[in-house]
C-alpha cells in the first residue's frame, strides 16, 4: 500500500495528508473543481489544492468512513490502481462462438443457446482429453492483458484513458470528444476518470458511502423478513456482471464492500481490479493479490494448510490470549478491528475498558462485570429508561418509533465523548461544532480522575499508548492532569498500560468482552445485565456505517490466571510419606477444595464446550493435532483444569470450520450421467477417413511394450506429459467472477457468523470459510438461494476434490466448473437472470421494477414540465408492475414513489397519477402510514404550481376518501385541502395559525363561553395537532406579510375579474354563461401550454383513470338525482349565489361592464406578467369551491357541519388577519361608484376578497341543509368570536380576535340576507344582544386597543354600520325603534363621548382617567370611565366628521323622523357631518363630493344616480315590512333640510337603499331554495344534538333516533356492509339479491329510500357480502362466491364449492396489500383464492374429525397476518397466513360460535350461542374480558373504536367496552316498535357518522342514531 500511496502522490499531485489508504484502494479528499476538470475537460490539474483553513486533524476526520458532512466545495474519491508491470502477461482472446448465441429472452432461444454451449463445452473437453496429447497445440490468439483491460475499461465507462506524468504526448481534445462512449448499466459503479502514468493505471471512482457490508453489519433489519430484498440486490449485481462481461471486463474477486448500496436498496457493483494483476517478478515473495500466491504452489494440500492457518488466526489468538501469550491490549485492539472500529473515526473509534478510578496509587479496580454506562448511571436509572421506553413502545403499537424501543444504553462510545477525550489536541472549530457551540474550555474535564468519573462511555486506546493526548494545543485550555502519583505523562501511560495487563483485570476481562462484543449484547442476557443496546434492538432501516457489533454469541473463555496462592516452584515436602489414615483424609479434603477453586475456570467454559463437542467428531485429525500441541504447551500442574479451555472456540462453533481431510464424511456422491446413452439413440452414419485404423494406436503400444520387455528386459514406464499451460483466458476470469458471486451471496446470508473473520481475506480463504458454514448450517440458507449456492459453489462436491480440479498453476479461478451441471453449461450472469433457468427464482415483476427504477434514476428533473413528463412515463410502467407485485415487492417500490411525492417538481403530478394505483395496492392502513405525510406536503407546498388544481378536483378527493378511509381523510387532510380557499399566499401564513399556534387564543380560557362552541373548538385543536407532527417541516414556511398586489391592480383574489382586460370575455361572463365552468377550467390548462406536444394525450389520461372515473360516476349519479328535483327553484337563486365564487369578488358584474374603459390603464402594466398566474389561481379556486360543494353534499349533514363548516368558519377569521388584509381595495367603483352612496353597499377590503370563496361555500352548506345551519351553527360561532375577553379593562385585542370581529360581522351580514322574515324576527334579539352590542362594545370602547390600529377600527365601523343598515332595511322603520334603538344609540354615542372628553380638554396626551359629567350620552351616567391614551387617538381618528357624515346622513334618510328619538345626540352628529362637508368644499357638491374624497369610506354620488329605477325592482328591494321607505321615495321632514344637506341627503336616498339589481352581493334577501337534503324532523333533532357534542368522545352513544328506512328486500336481511366512504351500503338477503343503497339524508326520518342497484345473479340466500378494498369490487356468497363490479353490476368471477356435499359456510376478505379471499367449507378446510386469477392459492385443513363441527365464521386480523375460524362446536382456530401453520386452537365457548371479529393489537372478539361475548388476545390462554348476556345470545355485533356494539334477537342494542373489565355493558337499549319492527338479524356501525344500520327479518333495513 505504501508504494501505491507514493505513486498516487507523485502521479496525481495530491498531498499525502489528503490521502487515506483502505483495503484495496486509496481515498482522497479533493476539491469538487479538481474532479470536474478531470471529468469534463479531461485534464489532470497541475496540482491538487490543499484545503485552506482546515487543520490536519480535520482533514483526517473528513477521510473517515463514518463522516458524511464535508465542507462546501470538497468531496472524496476512491483511487484504484493497477501496476502495469503486473499486467504484462498475455490474455487469451475469447473465441466468439463461446458467447451465448440466440435470443435468450424466449424459452426457445434459451434452450437453443444452452444446447449450443453444452455441445461446444463437451466437444472441447473431449478434444482436450483425447486428441491434444498427440498433437502440439497451436498457440491460441492472445493480447497483452494491459491492452485488453484498457479497451474493456473504455467500453465499460465510456471515458478515454488520460495520460499523466512526464513527457507524455498530450492527446488533442478533438479526438477525445469522439472517444466518449455511453455509460454502460445503471448497476455498474461508473468511474469518474481513467488515468495512466508510466507504470500505473488509475481508475477514479466516486466515494462509496454505504456498501453491502455496512447493511449486513450495522442495519441488518433492512434485509430481514424479506427474501425479495436480498434477491433484488442479487438481481442488480447480476445485471452489473452481465454488462461488464459483455464488454469484456471481469469483475474480480469482489466482496460485500464492493457493492455500493443506497437508502432505497439500489446497488451498484464496483469492479475489483486487483484480480487482473498477474504475479510480478518476485514470484514467491509477498504478492498483493493473495490468490496468485496460492496459485503458484501446485500442491493443493499446501494451499489448504495455509488457508487453514489464516482461518484459525482468530482461534489461535484466543488460545494464545487465554494462555497469556498475547497481551490484553493487543487482543482487545484485534477485536476492535474485527468489529470494524477505525482509529481516528469520531463515530466509531476503538474502545478499551476503564480499569481503575485513579483515586489512589494504582487505583481502585472497576467492576468489569458491569458496563461503564451502568456503573455511571446506576441500575435504577437504567431500569427507568427501559420501563419508560417499553411503555412508549407498547402504546405506540406497531408504528412504535425507533426511539421508543425498550433499551438501557444508547452507545458504547459516542462522538461527543470521543471529542471530549481528545479535546486537548482537537482544533477549536471541531469542538465547537460537535461538543457545544460556545467555547468554554473550563467545562472540559480537567484531570483523568474527573474524566473517568464523568464519562458514561468506555476508554480509548490513546489513554494507554499516547502521551500527546494530554498536551493541549489551545492556549486557554490547560493540559489534562494526570494523577498526583505520576510524575509525567509517559509514566502515567506506562502505569495505566500495566494496570490493563494486571492480574485483577485479566481475570475479569472476559466479562467486559461479553458486554461489549459478545453474547450479553442481545437477548435475555442483555436484559439481565442491563445492557440492551438501542442500536441492536431498534430494527433501524436507515443506512449507517457504524454501530454496535456483536462478534460472539457464546460466553467468552476466561484468561488463565493461576490461583493467587500457587507458588512458582514445587513446595518442599516436609512430611513423612506414611501417615496414619485420619490425616490422609484431611489432606484429600484440602486438595479437593483447591481443585474446586481452580475448576472455577472450567465452569466458565462449559456451556460452549458441550455445544462444541457434538461437532467435534467431524473435525479432522488436524484439529486433534492442534489440540494436542496446545495441551503439551500447558505446564504440567495446570493441565487438568485447562484441558477444556484449550479447545473451546472463541465464537459460536460455526465460525471454526472443521475440515475433513478426506471425503469420507461427505458420503454423498453426485451420480455420473452416462455419456454413451446420448449417442445410442442417434442413427448416425460416421464416415471415417480412408485407411483409418482405430486399433492402430493400441497395436503400436503393444509393439513398444513387447520391445521393452523382451528386447531390453525392462518394463514400460508411463511417460510424463509435458503440460503446456494455456495462457489465461477471459472466460477463466469470468468463471472466477461467478465464484466470487456465490461467495458474496453466502456472505450476505451468514453475515452475523462471519463478523469475527478478517476483512482482507483472499478469495480462497473466503470460499473455504463459506463452504464450511454452508455445511454446518444448511438450515440458515433461505429457500430461494439454496439452488444458486449449490450451482455457484458446487456444494455437492467435497472441497478437496473441487480444489484438485484446478488445471494449471496459472489459473485464477478456485475450481473448474463441470462442462455440464444439471443439464446447464457453467453459470454466467445471463443464465442466472433468465427466467427459464430457474436457478434463482426471481419474482416475475423484477425486470419491470428494475426498468421503473432505472427510468427514475436516469432522469434529472430541473422544472415542472420535466417532472410531469417523468411521472407520466412512470405511471405508464406502474400498472404492469402492480398487477404482479407482492407485498415484499411493494416494500422495495414504495421509497421511490414516496420520493417522487415529496420532490418539489414532481409532487403534484405524482399525487395525481401515482397515488391511486399505489394506495390501491397498499390498502388504507398502509396508505395512511406512508402516503399521508407526502400528500400533506403536496397540499402545503409554497409555490403555486401549474396543475396544482388537479389535487382539488372532486375525483381526486374521492380517491383520497376511498384509499385513506373517511376518518383519516377528514382528520388529517381536509383542513389542508380547505386552506386553498383563502388564497395561495395566505394559506401559507395560515398553515401555522390554522393548525396550531394561534389557535390557542381562540380556544384558550379567555372567555367562559356559554355556547357549546368553545368546547368544540378546543377539541378540534387537539385533533389538528394530530396532524401537526407530520407537518413540522412545512408549517414553518411563511411568506412575508404583504400581499403582492400592486396598488390599483384589479386583483380580485384571483377570481375571473382579474381579467378585466378583455371586455368581451367579461361580458360573456356577466351574461350568465357560467354553466359550463367545468370544461372551462379543464381546457384552460391546455391553452396554457400549447408547447406541450402531448398535452392532449395527457389530458385524456387525466380524465380517464378508470377507477377514479368509476368512483366519480357513483358519487355523481347521486347528485344528478337531486339536481333534477331541485333545478326549477335552484337555478334562479343558486346560480346567482354560486357564481360569486367564479365571478367578481366584490364588484358586481355590472360594475365591470360599466367600467371597462376607465379602469385598466393604471393596473395594466403590472397585471400582464402575472396574468397566467391569476388565471391559474382562478382555476384553482373554482375547482376547490366546486369540490367543497360536492363534498358537502356527499358527506351528509353531521359530518359536513363538524368537519367542513367548522374548518371554513375558522378559515374565515384567518382571511382578515394582519394589517394588509384590512386595507381598502381600490375597487373599480372608485371612478364610477354605482352604488357607493348606499351605506349597505360596503366598500370591500382585501380580506373580503380573500374570504369570498369561503363565504360562498358556507352559504352553500346552508343551501343544502337549510336554515338551521345558519341559526344553530353559524350564529353561536359568531357570538363566540365576538364575546368580550376576560378582564376587558385595558386589554388590547390580539390580531386573531380582531380578525374574528371582522369575520363575524361579515358572516352575520351573509346570514341576515339568507334568513326568512319570520326567522329573522325570531332571532333578532339574539343578533342584537350577542353580536351587535359586543362588537359595538369593542368598537366604541376607549380602553380596548386594536392591534392594527385605527385602520382596523374604521373597517369594523363601516362593516358594522352596513350590517345595522341591512337589518334596518329588512325589518322596516317601526321595528327599528322597538329592537335596534340601543344598538344605533350606542354607535352614535361614541361621537358624544369624544366630544365630552374634548370639552374637558382631554386630548390624547392626558393619561389619567377622568370623571365624566352626567350627560344625555347613554354611555356615561356618572360612572368612572377608564381611558387608554393610545386608544383615544384611535377613536379620534375613527369617529371623525367624515365618519359622522358617512353614517348619519344615510341613517336619517332611512329612518326619517324616528332618528331623532333613537339618536339622542343627533344634533352633535349633524353638526359634525356638515363640518365635514364644508371641509370638502361645498360648491359643486355633485362633482367634488366624488373627486376630492377618494378616501371617504363610502363616497356617495353617482352619475347614474338620477336614473329612475323600474318599479318591479323597487318593490322587491324596499323594506320587507312595507315601511316608510318605498323604493327611492323618502318623506323628508322640512326642518332638517339645511342648505346643502337636503340635496345630499336626497341623493344619498335616491341611490342609497335601492341596491343595484344585478349584484346579488347587495341583495337584501335571498330565499334559501328547498333542497332534498333539508334538515327537518328527526334529522334536524339528531343534527342539533351532534353539532353540540364534543368531537372526541370515544364512546358510542345510541339515542334511538330513526333517520331512514330502506325497503326493497322481500326476505330476511342476512348481512349489511357499509362501504368505506360511508355514503352507500350493501345488503344481502334471503331473497337471493344483493342491493346497494345510498345513505344520503332525505326527509324527516320517516321516509323510505329505494335501492340504487340490485344484483340478482345468486341462486340461494346470500349470507355474506363485503367490499374488496383495493379493486372496489363486491364479494358476495350464497354457497358460491361471486365477485362483481359495484358500479356496473357486472359479474367478474365466481368460485364454486368443490363438492356439492361440502358447501361453503364462511367467507372473508384479506386486507390489502393481500389480494386474497379466504373461504371455509363444511369439511373444515380453509382455501385462499386470488380475486385476480382463477383457481386456488392455498388450502389448509383446520380440524380433522367431526367433533369440531362446521366453520361458522371467519375473521382476519387488520394486518392480514392471521385468520381466525370459529366452529359450531365452540372451537376457535388461529392460522398464521404467512406460514400456513396453526398457531393455536382452543375451545372458546360451550355453544355454537355466531360471529368473530378481529381488532387492532392482536385482539379478537367472539360471540356464541352460550350467551357470552368474549375478548381474546391472540396467543394468550385466558380471555381479556368475558361478558354474559342473561336472556339471549348476541348474534350480531360490530366494532366502534374500543367498543363492541351488539344486537340480540330481543331487539336489544348493547355497547361493551374492550378496555374496562366490568361484566356489564356500558349501555343497553331496547328498540321501540315504532323505530324498528320485526326481529333484528344483522347490524353494522358507520364509524364516522356514529349511525347504526339494523336489518330485520321482514326485509327492511333501518338507519338509527
Amino acid at each position: 500500500m505504501e508504494g501505491f500511496l507514493q505513486s498516487v502522490e507523485k502521479d496525481l499531485n495530491i498531498d499525502c495528508r489528503q490521502l487515506a489508504p483502505e483495503r484495496t484502494h486509496v481515498t482522497a479528499f479533493v476539491p469538487v473543481k479538481w474532479l470536474q476538470s478531470l471529468k469534463e475537460r479531461r485534464v489532470l490539474p497541475a496540482a491538487c489544492p490543499r484545503p485552506e483553513g482546515l487543520s490536519e486533524v480535520e482533514v483526517r476526520t473528513f477521510l473517515q468512513h463514518s463522516v458524511q458532512k464535508l465542507p462546501a466545495g470538497w468531496t472524496r474519491v476512491e483511487i484504484h490502481g493497477l501496476r502495469k508491470a503486473r499486467l504484462s502477461y498475455l490474455l487469451r482472446a475469447q473465441p466468439p462462438e463461446q458467447r451465448c448465441g440466440g435470443n435468450v429472452d424466449t424459452l426457445h432461444g434459451f434452450m437453443q443457446s444452452v444446447a449450443t454451449q453444452n455441445y461446444h463445452n463437451l466437444w472441447g473437453r473431449a478434444h482436450g482429453l483425447y486428441a491434444r496429447p498427440y498433437r502440439r497445440p497451436d498457440a491460441p490468439p492472445t493480447v497483452p492483458a494491459l491492452d485488453a483491460l484498457r479497451a474493456a475499461l473504455h467500453r465499460a465507462y465510456g471515458c478515454p484513458v488520460l495520460q499523466v506524468g512526464r513527457n507524455v504526448p498530450g492527446t488533442s481534445p478533438a479526438k477525445e470528444s469522439v472517444a466518449k462512449g455511453v455509460p454502460l448499466c445503471p448497476n455498474v459503479l461508473q468511474a469518474e476518470a481513467l488515468l495512466e502514468s508510466a507504470d500505473m493505471l488509475y481508475i477514479i471512482y466516486p466515494y462509496v458511502q454505504y456498501c453491502l457490508h455496512d447493511v449486513v453489519t450495522f442495519s441488518p433489519a433492512k434485509l430481514t423478513n424479506s427474501h425479495a430484498k436480498i434477491l433484488f440486490l442479487l438481481f442488480h449485481v447480476l445485471q452489473a456482471m452481465r454488462a461488464c462481461h459483455q464488454v469484456g471486463l471481469a469483475c474480480g474477486d469482489f466482496s460485500l464492500r464492493d457493492v455500493a448500496v443506497d437508502e432505497k436498496l439500489c446497488s451498484r457493483l464496483r469492479v475489483n481490479f486487483r484480480g487482473y494483476e498477474g504475479p510480478g517478478e518476485e514470484e514467491e515473495e509477498n504478492v498483493e493479490g493473495g490468490l496468485e500466491r496460492e496459485s503458484k504452489q501446485s500442491c493443493v494440500q499446501r494451499q489448504e494448510g495455509t488457508c487453514r492457518a489464516c482461518q484459525k488466526d482468530l482461534r489461535d489468538l484466543v488460545l494464545q490470549w487465554v494462555h497469556g501469550r498475547v497481551s490484553n491490549f493487543d487482543y482487545l485492539m484485534h477485536l476492535n478491528s474485527l468489529a470494524g472500529r477505525r482509529m481516528g473515526d469520531p463515530n466509531y473509534h476503538p474502545v478499551l475498558p476503564w480499569v481503575v478510578d485513579f483515586t489512589t496509587k494504582n487505583g481502585k479496580f472497576r467492576d468489569l462485570r458491569k458496563s461503564k454506562f451502568r456503573l455511571n448511571k446506576g441500575d435504577k436509572q437504567l431500569d427507568f429508561t427501559y420501563e419508560m421506553t417499553k411503555q412508549a413502545f407498547v402504546a405506540g403499537g406497531s408504528s412504535g418509533e425507533q426511539l421508543h424501543v425498550p433499551h438501557h444504553i444508547s452507545d458504547v462510545l459516542s462522538d461527543i465523548t470521543y471529542y471530549v477525550y481528545t479535546a486537548r489536541r482537537t482544533p477549536k472549530a471541531v469542538l465547537c461544532c460537535h461538543v457545544r457551540s460556545q467555547w468554554e474550555p473550563n467545562e472540559y474535564p480537567a484531570s483523568m480522575e474527573r474524566m473517568q468519573s464523568w464519562t458514561p462511555d468506555e476508554c480509548i486506546p490513546e489513554f494507554y499508548t499516547d502521551p500527546s493526548i494530554f498536551r493541549s494545543i489551545h492556549p486557554d485550555m490547560p493540559d489534562l492532569d494526570v494523577p498526583s502519583w505520576c510524575s509525567s505523562y509517559e509514566e502515567f501511560i506506562e502505569v495505566h498500560r500495566m494496570l490493563l495487563e494486571s492480574r485483577e483485570v485479566s481475570q475479569d476481562l472476559h466479562h467486559w468482552i461479553d458486554l461489549t462484543f459478545g453474547y450479553k449484547l442481545l437477548g435475555k442476557d442483555a436484559v439481565k445485565e442491563k445492557n440492551v443496546c438501542l442500536h441492536l434492538v431498534d430494527n433501524h432501516t436507515h443506512l449507517t456505517t457504524y454501530g454496535v457489533v456483536q462478534l460472539f454469541d457464546q460466553p467468552h473463555p476466561r484468561r488463565m490466571v493461576g490461583p493467587a496462592y500457587t507458588p512458582a516452584g514445587a513446595p518442599a515436602i516436609a512430611r513423612p510419606l506414611l501417615q496414619n489414615i485420619r490425616e490422609t483424609v484431611v489432606l484429600e479434603d484440602i486438595q479437593g477444595q483447591v481443585t474446586d477453586a481452580v475448576n472455577g475456570l472450567v465452569l466458565e467454559a462449559t456451556p460452549s464446550e458441550t455445544i462444541w463437542s457434538g461437532e467435534k467428531s467431524i473435525a479432522g485429525e488436524d484439529d486433534l493435532e492442534q489440540g494436542m500441541e496446545a495441551l503439551d504447551s500447558i505446564s504440567a500442574p495446570g493441565r487438568a483444569p485447562d484441558q477444556p479451555c484449550a479447545t473451546v472456540p472463541p465464537a459460536q462453533p460455526s465460525t471454526l470450520p472443521a475440515y475433513a481431510t478426506d471425503s469420507k464424511s461427505s458420503g454423498v456422491r453426485p451420480l455420473r450421467r452416462s455419456k454413451a446413452g446420448a449417442v445410442d439413440q442417434l442413427d448416425m452414419k460416421i464416415t471415417l477417413p480412408e485407411g483409418f485404423n482405430p486399433l492402430q494406436a493400441l497395436e503400436e503400444l503393444e509393439k513398444l511394450d513387447n520391445f521393452l520387455v523382451k528386447g531390453l528386459s525392462s518394463e514400460m514406464q508411463p511417460m510424463e506429459q509435458a503440460w503446456e499451460e494455456p495462457p489465461l483466458g477471459l472466460s477463466d476470469l469470468f468463471q472466477r467472477d461467478m465464484q466470487a458471486l456465490g461467495i458474496l451471496v453466502a456472505e450476505i446470508i451468514f453475515a452475523p457468523r462471519l463478523r469475527p473473520s478478517k476483512a482482507d481475506a483472499s478469495l480462497l480463504e473466503r470460499f473455504l470459510m463459506v463452504r464450511n458454514l454452508c455445511r454446518y448450517h444448511p438450515k440458515e440458507i433461505p429457500a430461494p438461494l439454496q439452488h444458486v449456492l449449490h450451482v455457484l459453489l458446487q456444494l455437492s462436491v467435497p472441497v478437496e476434490k473441487l480444489l484438485k480440479s484446478r488445471l494449471g498453476k496459472g489459473t485464477v479461478q478456485l475450481f473448474e466448473y463441470k462442462p455440464i451441471f444439471q443439464g446447464l453449461p457453467p453459470p454466467c450472469p445471463t443464465q442466472l437472470l433468465s427466467p427459464f433457468s430457474s436457478i434463482v427464482p426471481f419474482p416475475t415483476y423484477f425486470p419491470a421494477l428494475h426498468k421503473f427504477i432505472f427510468t427514475y434514476q436516469a432522469k434529472k428533473i430541473e422544472d415542472e414540465g420535466q417532472g410531469r413528463e417523468l411521472v407520466f412515463q412512470l405511471w405508464q410502467q406502474l400498472e404492469g408492475i402492480l398487477s404482479e407485485i407482492t407485498p415484499e415487492g411493494l416494500e422495495i417500490l414504495l421509497p421511490f414513489i414516496l420520493s417522487l411525492m415529496s420532490e418539489e417538481n414532481t409532487a403534484v403530478y405524482a399525487a395525481w397519477y401515482l397515488f391511486e394505483p399505489i394506495a390501491k395496492s397498499l390498502g388504507p392502513k398502509n396508505a395512511n402510514k406512508y402516503l399521508l405525510k407526502p400528500l400533506i406536503g403536496a397540499y402545503e407546498t409554497p409555490c403555486s404550481r401549474h396543475g396544482r388544481f388537479y389535487l382539488y378536483t372532486d375525483c381526486f378527493v374521492a380517491q383520497l376518501i376511498v384509499r385513506l378511509g373517511l376518518q383519516s381523510f377528514l382528520l388529517n387532510l381536509l383542513p389542508h385541502i380547505l386552506q386553498i380557499l383563502v388564497g395561495i399566499e395566505s394559506s401559507r401564513e395560515e398553515s401555522k395559525s390554522f393548525l396550531g399556534t394561534a389557535e390557542d387564543d381562540e380556544s384558550g380560557g379567555e372567555s367562559p363561553v356559554s355556547c357549546v362552541f368553545g368546547e368544540e373548538i378546543k377539541m378540534d385543536v387537539e385533533h389538528s395537532s394530530a396532524a401537526l407532527d407530520l407537518l413540522d417541516y412545512t408549517s414553518g414556511v411563511s411568506f412575508h406579510d404583504q400581499a403582492y398586489l400592486p396598488e390599483g391592480e384589479d386583483f380580485q383574489s384571483g377570481l375571473y375579474v382579474g381579467e378585466s382586460l378583455q371586455p368581451q370575455e367579461q361580458e360573456s361572463l356577466s351574461l350568465g354563461r357560467l354553466s359550463d365552468k367545468s370544461s372551462a377550467s379543464e381546457v384552460s390548462l391546455g391553452e396554457d401550454r400549447p408547447a406541450d406536444g402531448d398535452s392532449q394525450k395527457d389530458k385524456s389520461s387525466l380524465k380517464s383513470m378508470d377507477s377514479s372515473q368509476d368512483l366519480k360516476q357513483s358519487e355523481e349519479s347521486e347528485e344528478e338525482e337531486e339536481e333534477h328535483e331541485e333545478e326549477e327553484h335552484e337555478d334562479a337563486a343558486v346560480d346567482a349565489e354560486l357564481t360569486v365564487v367564479v365571478d367578481a369578488a366584490g364588484a358586481s358584474v355590472d360594475v365591470t361592464l360599466a367600467d371597462d374603459s376607465s379602469e385598466p390603464e393604471d393596473g395594466e402594466g403590472e397585471e400582464l406578467p402575472d396574468h397566467s398566474d391569476d388565471k391559474e389561481q382562478t382555476i384553482l379556486l373554482d375547482t376547490a369551491c366546486k369540490m367543497v360543494r360536492w363534498l358537502s353534499a356527499k358527506l351528509g349533514p353531521t359530518v359536513t357541519s363538524r368537519f367542513i363548516a367548522r374548518n371554513l368558519l375558522r378559515l374565515l377569521t384567518s382571511c382578515y388577519i394582519g394589517p394588509t388584509r384590512q386595507q381598502f381595495v381600490p375597487s373599480s367603483d372608485e371612478s364610477s361608484p354605482l352604488s357607493t352612496g348606499n351605506i349597505y353597499q360596503k366598500r370591500p377590503v382585501l380580506g373580503d376578497q380573500v374570504s369570498k370563496p369561503v363565504l360562498a361555500c358556507l352559504v352553500h352548506v346552508a343551501y343544502l341543509y337549510g336554515e338551521p345551519v345558519l341559526t344553530y351553527q353559524y350564529l353561536p360561532y359568531i357570538s363566540y368570536l365576538v364575546a368580550p375577553g376576560g378582564g376587558s379593562g385595558g386589554v388590547r385585542l390580539n390580531s386573531r380576535k380582531e380578525a374574528g370581529l371582522l369575520a363575524a360581522v361579515t358572516l352575520t351580514q351573509k346570514i341576515v340576507v339568507c334568513l326568512s322574515d319570520t326567522t329573522l324576527m325570531d332571532i333578532l334579539p339574539k343578533i342584537s344582544q350577542e353580536v351587535l352590542l359586543p362588537v359595538l362594545g369593542f368598537l366604541t370602547s376607549p380602553a380596548v386597543g386594536f392591534p392594527s390600529g385605527a385602520q382596523a377600527r374604521v373597517v369594523l365601523c363601516v362593516k358594522t354600520i352596513s350590517l345595522i343598515a341591512l337589518i334596518c332595511l329588512r325589518i322596516g322603520q317601526e321595528m327599528v325603534q322597538q329592537h335596534l334603538s340601543d344598538t344605533v344609540r350606542n354607535f352614535f354615542g361614541a361621537f358624544s363621548l369624544l366630544q365630552e372628553l374634548q370639552d374637558q380638554g382631554l386630548t390624547a396626551e392626558s393619561l389619567s382617567s377622568c370623571e365624566v359629567p352626567v350627560m344625555e350620552v347613554p354611555l356615561s351616567d356618572g360612572k368612572l370611565l377608564s381611558l387608554d391614551p393610545s386608544v383615544l387617538v384611535e377613536l379620534q381618528k375613527v369617529f371623525n366628521p367624515e365618519m359622522a357624515y358617512i353614517t348619519y346622513i344615510p341613517f336619517s334618510c332611512l329612518l326619517g323622523d324616528v332618528i331623532r328619538t333613537v339618536v339622542p345626540n343627533h344634533s352633535l352628529v349633524e353638526k359634525l357631518a356638515s363640518l365635514h362637508l364644508e371641509n370638502v368644499n361645498p360648491q359643486n357638491l355633485q362633482v367634488l363630493g366624488l373627486e376630492q374624497t377618494p378616501s371617504v369610506v363610502g363616497s356617495d354620488q353617482d352619475p347614474r344616480g338620477a336614473e329612475p329605477f323600474s318599479s318591479p325592482q323597487e318593490d322587491t328591494h324596499s323594506g320587507t315590512f312595507g315601511s316608510v321607505l318605498v323604493g327611492n321615495r323618502i318623506q323628508v321632514p322640512v326642518d332638517t333640510q339645511r342648505e346643502g344637506l337636503g340635496l345630499l341627503r336626497l341623493s344619498a336616498g335616491t341611490d342609497g337603499f335601492a341596491p343595484s339589481s344585478s349584484s346579488e352581493d347587495n341583495a337584501l334577501k335571498q330565499d334559501l331554495p328547498r333542497s332534498t337534503h333539508m334538515l327537518c324532523g328527526n334529522w334536524l333533532a339528531y343534527w342539533q344534538y351532534e353539532i353540540g357534542v364534543s368531537q372526541h368522545d370515544p364512546r358510542f352513544h345510541f339515542h334511538q333516533i330513526k333517520l331512514q328506512s330502506f325497503s326493497g328486500h322481500s326476505g330476511a336481511i342476512k348481512c349489511v356492509a357499509p362501504l368505506g366512504s360511508e355514503d352507500f351500503f350493501l345488503s344481502g338477503s334471503k331473497d337471493k339479491t344483493v342491493r346497494l343503497w345510498p345513505l344520503y339524508n332525505y326527509g324527516d326520518g320517516t321516509s323510505e329510500v329505494p335501492p340504487r342497484f340490485t344484483y340478482t345473479e345468486h341462486k340461494k340466500s346470500v349470507f355474506y357480502v363485503s367490499q374488496l378494498e383495493a379493486p372496489q369490487h363486491v364479494v358476495s356468497c350464497d354457497g358460491t362466491v361471486h365477485i362483481w363490479d359495484q358500479f356496473t353490476g357486472k359479474l367478474l368471477r365466481t368460485f364454486d364449492e368443490l363438492d356439492s356435499k361440502v358447501p361453503i359456510t364462511a367467507v372473508t376478505t384479506m386486507p390489502p396489500p393481500y389480494h386474497s379471499i379466504s373461504v371455509a367449507s363444511a369439511d373444515s378446510v380453509l382455501r385462499f383464492i386470488d380475486h385476480r386469477k382463477p383457481g386456488l392459492q392455498h388450502e389448509f385443513r383446520l380440524a380433522s374429525g367431526v367433533s369440531a363441527g362446521l366453520i361458522r365464521c371467519l375473521a382476519v386480523s387488520p394486518s392480514g397476518r392471521s385468520v381466525m375460524a370459529g366452529f359450531s362446536s365452540g372451537f376457535i382456530v388461529l392460522l398464521d397466513t404467512r406460514t400456513g401453520l396453526i398457531m393455536r386452537g382452543w375451545p372458546a365457548h360451550e355453544g355454537d360460535i355466531l360471529q368473530i371479529k378481529a381488532a387492532e393489537g392482536n385482539v379478537l372478539i367472539s360471540s356464541s350461542s352460550d350467551h357470552s361475548l368474549t375478548v381474546w388476545k391472540e396467543l394468550e390462554q385466558k380471555p381479556l374480558h368475558h361478558y354474559k348476556s342473561a336472556s339471549e345470545p348476541i348474534h350480531a355485533f360490530d366494532l366502534y373504536g374500543n367498543e363492541v356494539v351488539t344486537g340480540t334477537v330481543a331487539n336489544k342494542i348493547g355497547v361493551y367496552s374492550m378496555l374496562e373489565s366490568s361484566a356489564l355493558p356500558t349501555s343497553t337499549t331496547k328498540l321501540s316498535s315504532e323505530n324498528f319492527r320485526g326481529t333484528l338479524t344483522s347490524l353494522a356501525v358507520l364509524p364516522t357518522k356514529c349511525h347504526l344500520l339494523l336489518g330485520s327479518d321482514n326485509g327492511i333495513i333501518r338507519l338509527l342514531a
